[in-house]
Formats: structure tokens, sequence, C-alpha cells
């Protein structure tokens, strides 16, 4: 969405793209899509062995290969399809729910890691510790937990929306529901794509002031990754 503002195409040092899908519609998904041998639904409702609280759609022809992560899958290039839920409408109960997934994320991350990943000797004696700890109980658990919390819709989960089952970007991620109330069309890579008609709104609850670009040295992917055609 950036991207399509600002470029009307990929943003130029960007990798990926990620969609928000209404609760009800991501569950459909799930139950309706098709695996095919090229293009695969990873999600943790229909395999347990995949080890992520939201959906991945991959190109089966490709791998992709995340350095010291195991995922539970082998996984293709993909798409993220994040679920799209409701935060309690007491905005403070919706900051302690924020509170509450990032503390299983973090967990969640431990138990997939393959060795401790902190340059800091102390640092890394104590992140030994953490990961047995939370590998004991296992991906599963802080699955289960974040999803759960994920699909709790608070007193009445009408004010806000957002990406509840990965909010890597915290209490940014708590969105006016209007934002989402309806759909407007954007241009991206020379077609025309649904976006939220409060896409303002959005793009300024996460980067504030979205439009000028970031110094150069910041101007990188966020992901560790090499891909592979097969």
């Amino acid at each position: 969405l950036l991207g399509a503002i600002r470029y009307k195409k990929f943003i130029p040092w960007d990798d990926d793209i990620d969609l928000l899908i209404p609760r009800n519609d991501y569950n459909r998904m799930i139950s309706l899509f098709k695996d095919s041998e090229k293009y695969h639904l990873f999600a943790y409702e229909k395999n347990k062995d995949y080890l992520f609280p939201y959906a991945k759609l991959c190109d089966m022809n490709t791998y992709k290969d995340e350095f010291g992560y195991v995922n539970g899958v082998k996984l293709g290039v993909d798409i993220d399809l994040f679920p799209l839920d409701a935060w309690d409408d007491n905005l403070e109960k919706a900051k302690d729910e924020v509170k509450y997934i990032k503390k299983k994320m973090f967990r969640l991350h431990l138990t997939k890691l393959k060795k401790s990943d902190s340059t800091n000797l102390i640092k890394r004696f104590v992140k030994w510790g953490l990961m047995i700890f939370c590998k004991i109980r296992g991906s599963e658990y802080y699955i289960e937990k974040i999803m759960n919390a994920s699909c709790k819709s608070g007193k009445k989960g009408t004010s806000y929306l957002g990406c509840k089952a990965w909010c890597v970007y915290g209490e940014k991620g708590i969105i006016p529901a209007e934002t989402f109330a309806d759909t407007v069309e954007v241009e991206f890579e020379g077609q025309m794509f649904p976006a939220p008609i409060g896409w303002d709104t959005y793009l300024t609850c996460l980067y504030g002031d979205y439009l000028p670009e970031p110094p150069k040295e910041k101007q990188k992917t966020h992901h560790a990754f090499k891909a592979y055609k097969l």
C-alpha cells in the first residue's frame, strides 16, 4: 500500500506483498482453497506442522531458505495473508492485548530459532535459557495462544481493527474501524487493486508522515532469506 501511494509500484528496496483479509473471509479462504502442484496455501488450521499463526500462499516451484529459523514445513516464495480482527473497544484494553500477543510472538520466535542469535555473551546465555523454556512448551502452544487472542473481539469489537495475529507494529496497528468500512481502487504496478478507503489513516497510523523517503541507510529490506527456483 505504501508503495502504491508513494510510487504506484513496489518500494524499490522492498521484496514482498502482505494482504489483510477480514477474519470471516480469511476462514472461508482456508476452507475453500484447493492446493495445486504449483501453489500451496499454508495455514495452521489445516497443517499443524506449519509454525505461523497466519497463512502464507507459496509458489512451490521455488524454495525459500530462512537461515537459522525452523518453520515446520518447506516454504517457497510467498505472500503473507493476515486476518483482519477486532481489537477491544476500550483503547487501553486494546493496548494490553498488543502487549500480550507480542510477548507470545517473541516466545514463538524463540521456539523456532536453531541457536541463540545474540552477539553479547551474557545475552546469548540468557536467550539460551529462554529458548529451552519456550521449546519445552512448543511452538504450537504459543501459536494457539496468539490465535485465541486474535479471534477474541473484546467488548464489542466495532471501534478498532488491525492485524492482531502478527502485530509487528505494536500499538500503531490499532486502527480506527472506519478505515476499513469500504475500499477504493489504487494503482500498483500498472494495475488497479482495492485498498482500504481510509488508506491515509492506515498509513499515518503505522508510519506517521509516510510520503518522504527514509534516509539512504534505511532503504533496505527487513527480510533475511535466499530464494531459489526449482
